[in-house]
């Protein structure tokens, strides 16, 4: 019976701390600046920002090709310009985070997305 109870509590605890690190984390979708959506974010960054796109290009997201809709929306529909931690989550799941160390904040607070710099 005690072992059920610490299981619970555990259970209980952990989707607590899961909960604070997200509710903390509210991304704001605005609507992006008008574009060329027949040029890639790639093309237009390169020239607009090129030190937010070398930033990207050199980070392992960039290095794998993975493109800032995946993380900022297409632009067209959506446009998150400091997506929050849910948007990690789509393909970061599987990474075991130890919440009881994660300050309130979201994962750019310590995982700079473009830089990859970790823990600043």
């Amino acid at each position: 019976m005690k072992s059920i109870l610490s299981i619970l509590a555990i259970a209980v605890v952990i989707v607590f701390l899961s909960w604070n690190m997200l509710a903390g984390d509210q991304e704001e979708m605005v609507k992006h600046p008008e574009v060329d959506f027949s040029l890639s974010c790639k093309e237009c960054h390169k020239e607009m920002t090129p030190e937010v796109y070398q930033d990207w290009k050199s980070s392992k997201h960039g290095l794998m090709n993975y493109g800032c809709y995946m993380c900022h929306g297409d632009g067209q529909e959506e446009f998150y310009p400091s997506p929050g931690s849910e948007r990690c989550v789509g393909c970061h799941s599987p990474q075991e985070v130890d919440f009881a160390k994660v300050p309130v904040g979201n994962c750019y607070d310590c995982h700079k997305g473009h830089t990859l710099k970790f823990h600043q």
